[in-house]
């Protein structure tokens, strides 16, 4: 009678644990790899080699090499499939990757799958921009409205039904996000429009991408990326959730919160376990710290304030693009400041994305570098610890798994002690690294003649945003 009742104790606790197991999710994070990785986007707005259209692919190829010196993990490419506008954005037939009599803006299928595997050899991941909120159409129905999907591939062909209801004729369910008024908006609700596309990524890693960037995500419903991660196993994805930032008039506000709020919301909603998003925060205060207001750079609980103060696992930080800078130059970083910038990006957790412009025409490719091989040598990575020292006008410092440490600005500052030993230094900015692999940490720090910079942040938030945010952040935590 004894051993019956223990066996039905027995039994009732393993009941207990596999229901707590079917109810409480797993919630993992990037692999290793990712985590402690290096991207780079690979191309600016009109890219062309030599001037010319259609070099592009050839292009990167050819940089293989050096890419790979310079530490470089992931190769963001940019759209490949034939596009209304040459820089991609606007696609058409998903599977017309261009011939050589008929090229796309950078190039054509053979010249693709080349670079493809040359990158693939080497150990760099290619990264595939996933450009599915909207798509041009091939005919006009019968109203003359574009919206029909009869391409010479055969391939996801699509009428009225697939476009989203209120736009371009669309007979589809509404729109899950933010309008996209050049083109239709896909209706991602629909079972064969989600089919369609998972089969094109598929077959787009069949080619050599292995890794995703999906373009304009807040067009649609973030669930649906996690659908196109589940049903194409990318090594991990990121989204561009390219939202405003709080100001008062022209002045960025202190507190950013809600803005990297919107962030981790993106990511909870997106169940895929590999998928990160960019830190679109970090970058708006950083670029606005850099002018000297480095107190910015440190939250009221003393972390990062952008998205690597709140879930670094999952945050892609960069510092322009295709779109902020390069020739559009919507929202740049500002030009004589970079290097403060990528002395703070590639220091500080997260998963740091640096700009194909900055390193070769920038001619910025020696002092990047050497930023990255003190990251890697350190092993730095996207969850490494920040240790915020300063963070007021005209000074940041911070020491970074107690392995690293930096400053911006133009005010004296520097480690103390001999442990650490000076890195790299540029304008307002320097890097130490210690001379040991002791894991001690070190956070006494003296003033000294030595002139460097550093970081800040701004705060506003109303009292409502700030209690949202704080229960909001507590279940990404949890997820963490």
């Amino acid at each position: 009678m004894k051993f019956s009742n223990r066996l039905k104790a027995i039994s009732a606790s393993i009941a207990a644990l596999f229901s707590l197991t079917l109810i409480t999710p797993v919630v993992a994070d990037p692999p290793a790899k990712v985590s402690n990785g290096v991207m780079m986007q690979g191309f600016g707005w009109d890219s062309k080699a030599g001037g010319d259209k259609g070099n592009w692919y050839r292009n990167l190829e050819g940089k293989a090499d050096d890419m790979k010196a310079i530490g470089i993990d992931f190769l963001w490419f940019p759209p490949v499939s034939r596009s209304v506008s040459d820089q991609g954005y606007l696609p058409g037939d998903y599977y017309d990757l261009g011939t050589a009599g008929n090229t796309t803006f950078y190039g054509d299928e053979n010249s693709l799958k080349s670079a493809l595997k040359t990158l693939n050899e080497k150990g760099i991941v290619p990264v595939a921009d996933i450009v599915i909120n909207h798509r041009c159409a091939s005919h006009q129905d019968k109203n003359g409205i574009w919206n029909i999907y009869n391409f010479a591939s055969g391939k996801a062909k699509w009428e009225q039904w697939a476009v989203c209801s209120g736009q371009f004729g669309g007979q589809g369910k509404p729109d899950t996000g933010d309008a996209f008024p050049p083109a239709p908006d896909i209706d991602h609700t629909n079972a064969q429009v989600r089919e369609d596309i998972i089969e094109w990524m598929n077959w787009m890693k069949k080619l050599g991408f292995k890794a995703w960037r999906y373009d304009y995500v807040k067009g649609y419903a973030p669930k649906y990326n996690g659908e196109y991660d589940a049903g194409t196993s990318p090594l991990f994805s990121v989204g561009e959730l390219w939202t405003n930032m709080g100001f008062s008039g022209s002045t960025l506000n202190n507190d950013q919160n809600f803005h990297r709020q919107q962030l981790c919301d993106w990511l909870d909603k997106n169940k895929s376990e590999v998928a990160c998003v960019f830190d679109f925060t970090t970058k708006g205060i950083l670029q606005v710290a850099v002018k000297g207001e480095y107190w910015r750079l440190k939250d009221s609980e003393g972390k990062p304030t952008g998205l690597i103060g709140w879930w670094p696992s999952r945050a892609v930080t960069f510092l322009d693009n295709h779109d902020t800078g390069s020739k559009q130059n919507h929202w740049p970083f500002p030009n004589n400041e970079v290097m403060q910038g990528y002395a703070y990006i590639l220091t500080h957790p997260g998963i740091p994305c640096i700009f194909y412009e900055h390193v070769y025409d920038w001619k910025l490719k020696n002092e990047i570098k050497k930023l990255i091989d003190i990251r890697k040598a350190n092993k730095i990575n996207s969850t490494s610890k920040v240790e915020i020292l300063k963070a007021e006008n005209g000074l940041y410092a911070a020491v970074i798994d107690g392995k690293v440490a930096m400053k911006l600005g133009n005010k004296d500052w520097a480690p103390e002690g001999d442990a650490f030993k000076l890195a790299a230094s540029g304008n307002n900015y320097a890097v130490w690294a210690k001379a040991t692999k002791s894991s001690t940490r070190s956070s006494s720090v003296r003033s000294s003649s030595t002139s460097r910079s550093t970081s800040t942040t701004k705060k506003k938030t109303t009292t409502t945003q700030k209690k949202k945010t704080t229960t909001k952040k507590k279940t990404t935590t949890a997820r963490r």
